[in-house]
C-alpha cells in the first residue's frame, strides 16, 4: 500500500564521517527495503556533515527501525527520528537547539467532545505506542471537562508519528493534536510573564521572523514566527479557515510574543496559568481552580506524589546574566549530603578569634563540615573561631568573585593564626588583596576537584574553576582532600589541564610535586542515626533507594533504565527516591515519576531530617551510577542505616566499599537487583564488610584538631 514518503523516511543523526550511502543503507536494510539512503555532505569540501537519511518501500519498516533502537553504524551509535517534510518546517520563534527534543513524550489534545473520556483518547492513541498518562482538564464548578487533554508516552517516537498523521478522530468527530511545549520552553514564556527577558530569551524575540524550511529536519512540531496579523489552517476536511488574531494580553512582554501565529503551542504553567492556542481556543487562563481527572491506569500514591512532589531548589537558582547558566553550575561541588539546620549567611567574628572559616558555597557537605567542626566545642571553642560565608546557590559566581567579597568581609583589625576554607575560594585572589592574611597557616579543603567534574558541553569559562584550584593549592600551606580518589584524579590530571593553554606554559611536573608535598587525606566525617529497623517477611517487596542529587552527573538514566526493565520483567520492588532538586531536572524524572508509579513509596526532597533516616532506615538496597563521586556521603549515610551498598567500580567507591559492593556494567547491576527482587531476603541477610567508624566524627575528631589549632 502506498504511503506518502513522510511517513516512511527517517533522519540519522551522529553518523561517523566515514560512514557512506551504501553502509548507512545495509545497515537498515535489515528492517525493511531501502529505497533510497543518502549521507549529506557539505558541497565545499565533500566532507559528511554527520547525518543523513533513509526511506523505505513502506511506513511500517520505519516503526520496525524504532523498534529495533538504539542503532550502530560502523561503530558509531546513532539517532534515528522519523522526518518531517519540508512544507511542515518553519522557523522558530524558540531557541533552534530546542528542536528536535528526543525526551518529548507529551501530546495536546484540543477540540475533544464532552462524551469523550480518558478510556477513548488512551484506546485511540495507543495504536501509535504505550500510552502512560491520561489527563483531561475538568471544570471545578460545572464537573464538564474544558475540550483539550494531554497524553503522555513512554516514548518520544509515539509524539513524532502522531504528529506526521495530519488528520486524527475520535467517535467519527475530528480533534486538534499538537506537541506540547517542553519544560525549557516553559522557562522562557515564565520569563516573559515575570517581565525579565535577558540572555537566550532577549536574542529569539530580536530575531526576524522567517518562513525557512528544511526536510532535513527530525520529525517535531515547530512554531512558526508570528509576522502575519492572521494565519490561515486545514481543518479535516481539507477547508481552510481564517484564524483571528488573538486580542494582546495586558502584559508589557507579551506584545513581543506573536500570539496569532503559535497554532499548536500549549503549556501547563507552574504559576496557575494554562496557555493554548489551536483552531478550537486561543486562550491564556487561570486553572488554578481546575479539577484533574487521575490519570489512567495510576495508583493513588500517599505521601508524597510523584508527580507533584515537594521538591527542594537549591539556592533558588536563578537567572544571572549568564545566557548558558545551568543548574550545573550551582552544584558543581557539592555532596550527596544534606545540612538540616540554619541556612543562608552564616557570619560570626568574635573578637580575639584565632580561627577564621571562609566558605563562599555554604551548603551541603560545605555546610556539613563546618557544622561538625563549630558544634563540638571541646575541640574549638565558638569564641575562638570566626566564620563567613556566602549562601549555596550560584557556584560559578561564587567560585569567580568571592575573593572580592570576603576581602571586605574580613576584619581588617584580628588575631587570626589560621584560615581554614574550601577550594571553592580563590586564596591567592585573597591573598594579594589582604596581605594581613598571609602569615596565617592557610588550610584549602577539597569536597571535590574541577578537573575531573564531567562537563557535558566544555565552555572557555570553566578553564578558570580548574585553574583557579591550581593556583590556591600553590598558595595553601596544607591541603587537604576528603579521598585518596580526590587527590590522586587532581595531581594526576594537573599536566593535562594545564596543556589546555595555547603557550607559555608552565613546568607541570613541580607544580604537582610543590601540590603533593604539602597535600593529605582527611575522610569527611559523617553521622549515623541508629534507628530501628522493622522486620521484613520474605513476601515484603525489595525496597530500592536513590539519595543522590537530580543531576545528570549522578546518571539517573542508567538507573532508572535499569528499573524498566525490572518493571518489564514483572519482577516486584518498592522505590524511593531522595536527593535535591533543581529547576532544569533531568528529563529522565518526570518519565520515571509516571512508568514507576505503581513502585513508588516516596518521590524528592525530604525537609525533614528524622524523616530522612527513617525512610533510609525502611530500605533494603541503596544504588549508585554516577560518574561523579569523591566521597560519598549518602551512600554512607544509606549504609550505616542498614542498606547493602551496589556502587559502580570506579571514582571513589574501590576505595571506600569492598569489592563485593561493586560491579563493573549495567547488566550486572541489573542482575543483582533482579535476583534480590526475586528473593529479598538473600540481600537482606547480607552483612557489608565495611568499619563505618573509620568516617565517624569520634575517629576523625583528634585528626582535625591537629589540623586547625
Amino acid at each position: 500500500m502506498w504511503a506518502p514518503i513522510h511517513m516512511r523516511k527517517i533522519f540519522v543523526g551522529g553518523i561517523d564521517y566515514t560512514t557512506s550511502d551504501d553502509s548507512l543503507k545495509t545497515h537498515f536494510s535489515q528492517w525493511g527495503e531501502v529505497v533510497d539512503a543518502v549521507v549529506k555532505k557539505d558541497p565545499s569540501t565533500s566532507r559528511s556533515r554527520g547525518f543523513g537519511f533513509v526511506t523505505f518501500m513502506n511506513p511500517d519498516h520505519v516503526d520496525a527501525v524504532q523498534r529495533a533502537r538504539p542503532h550502530k553504524v560502523d561503530g558509531s551509535l546513532v539517532e534515528t527520528k522519523r522526518a518531517v517534510p519540508r512544507c511542515d518546517t518553519n522557523a522558530s520563534i524558540l531557541p533552534p537547539n530546542n528542536h528536535p527534543d528526543g525526551t518529548h513524550t507529551r501530546i495536546f489534545v484540543g477540540g475533544l467532545p464532552q462524551d469523550v473520556k480518558e478510556d477513548d483518547l488512551e484506546s485511540y492513541f495507543g495504536h501509535f505506542g504505550k500510552v502512560t498518562c491520561v489527563n483531561i482538564m475538568y471544570d471545578k464548578n460545572t464537573g464538564r471537562h474544558r475540550g483539550f487533554a494531554f497524553v503522555d508516552f513512554n516514548d518520544y517516537d509515539p509524539v513524532d508519528k502522531i504528529l506526521l498523521t495530519h488528520n486524527h478522530s475520535i467517535k467519527g468527530r475530528p480533534i486538534d493534536v499538537k506537541k506540547a511545549i517542553s519544560k525549557s520552553d516553559i522557562s522562557k514564556i515564565k520569563t516573559l510573564m515575570t517581565g525579565v527577558v535577558g540572555g537566550q530569551e532577549t536574542a529569539f524575540l530580536s530575531s526576524p521572523g522567517g518562513s525557512g524550511s528544511n526536510a532535513d529536519a527530525p520529525a517535531t512540531t515547530l512554531i512558526p514566527p508570528g509576522s502575519t496579523a492572521t494565519i490561515t489552517t486545514s481543518n479535516a476536511g481539507g477547508s481552510t479557515n481564517i484564524v483571528s488574531p488573538v486580542t494582546p494580553l495586558p502584559h508589557p512582554f507579551f506584545a513581543h510574543l506573536p500570539l496569532a501565529g503559535l497554532p499548536g503551542f500549549s503549556a501547563q504553567l507552574g504559576s496557575g496559568w494554562q496557555y493554548s492556542v489551536s483552531g478550537n481556543a486561543e486562550v491564556l487562563r487561570n486553572t488554578a481552580g481546575a479539577v484533574s481527572s487521575r490519570p489512567s491506569g495510576a495508583p493513588v500514591i500517599t505521601a508524597a506524589s510523584p508527580v507533584i512532589a515537594a521538591t527542594k531548589i537549591v539556592g533558588s537558582i536563578e537567572s544571572d546574566g549568564d545566557s548558558d547558566a545551568s543548574a550545573e553550575d550551582a552544584v558543581m561541588d557539592t555532596e550527596d549530603s544534606v545540612a538540616w539546620g540554619v541556612s543562608g549567611v552564616e557570619d560570626n567574628c568574635p573578637p580575639g578569634a584565632h580561627l577564621l572559616i571562609i566558605e563562599p558555597f555554604y551548603g551541603g557537605s560545605h555546610k556539613q563540615l563546618i557544622q561538625a567542626i563549630r558544634n563540638d566545642e571541646s575541640l574549638i571553642e565558638n569564641s575562638s573561631t570566626a566564620i563567613l560565608t556566602l549562601p549555596s546557590k550560584k557556584w560559578h559566581w561564587r567560585a569567580r568573585t568571592a575573593a572580592l567579597y570576603f576581602y571586605q568581609k574580613v576584619p581588617k583589625t584580628h588575631e587570626f593564626k589560621v584560615l581554614f576554607a574550601s577550594s571553592t575560594l580563590n586564596l591567592c585572589e585573597l591573598m594579594g588583596l589582604r596581605p594581613d592574611l598571609l602569615p596565617l597557616r592557610k588550610i584549602l579543603y577539597f569536597h571535590e576537584n574541577q578537573l575531573v567534574y564531567p562537563i557535558r558541553k566544555q565552555k572557555d569559562r570553566d578553564f578558570q574553576y580548574g585553574y583557579n584550584q591550581i593556583m590556591s593549592s600553590l598558595a595553601a600551606d596544607v591541603i587537604v582532600f576528603n579521598s585518596q580518589y580526590n587527590l590522586d584524579s587532581f595531581l594526576r590530571e594537573i599536566p593535562r589541564y594545564l596543556k589546555l593553554q595555547p603557550d607559555h606554559r608552565p613546568d607541570t611536573l613541580s607544580i604537582v610535586e610543590t601540590i603533593r608535598d604539602k597535600s593529605k587525606v582527611l575522610y569527611f566525617p559523617i553521622y549515623i542515626s541508629h534507628l530501628t529497623r522493622s522486620p521484613k517477611d520474605a513476601l515484603e517487596p525489595l525496597q530500592i533507594i536513590w539519595p543522590h542529587r537530580w543531576e545528570h552527573d549522578k546518571d539517573p538514566d542508567t538507573f532508572f533504565q535499569v528499573l524498566f526493565q525490572l518493571a518489564e520483567a514483572g519482577l516486584n520492588f518498592r522505590l524511593t527516591v531522595l536527593g535535591e532538586q533543581y529547576q532544569d531536572n533531568p528529563p529522565i524524572f518526570n518519565e520515571a515519576s509516571q512508568k514507576l508509579a505503581n513502585f513508588i513509596t516516596h518521590w524528592g526532597f525530604c525537609e525533614n531530617k528524622d524523616k530522612y533516616w527513617e525512610l533510609l532506615h525502611s530500605g533494603d538496597v541503596v544504588v549508585s551510577t554516577a560518574h561523579h563521586e569523591f566521597f560519598g556521603v549518602a551512600m554512607l549515610e544509606a549504609v550505616g542505616a542498614g542498606c547493602y551498598p551496589l556502587c559502580p567500580n570506579r571514582l571513589v567507591y574501590p576505595e571506600i566499599f569492598p569489592q563485593e559492593c561493586l560491579y563493573n556494567t549495567t547488566n550486572q547491576l541489573q542482575k543483582s537487583l533482579a535476583q534480590w527482587c526475586s528473593r529479598p531476603q538473600v540481600v537482606r541477610s547480607k552483612k557489608v564488610n565495611l568499619d563505618l567508624n573509620t568516617f565517624s566524627w569520634k575517629s576523625l575528631k583528634q585528626h582535625y584538631a591537629s589540623l586547625l589549632t
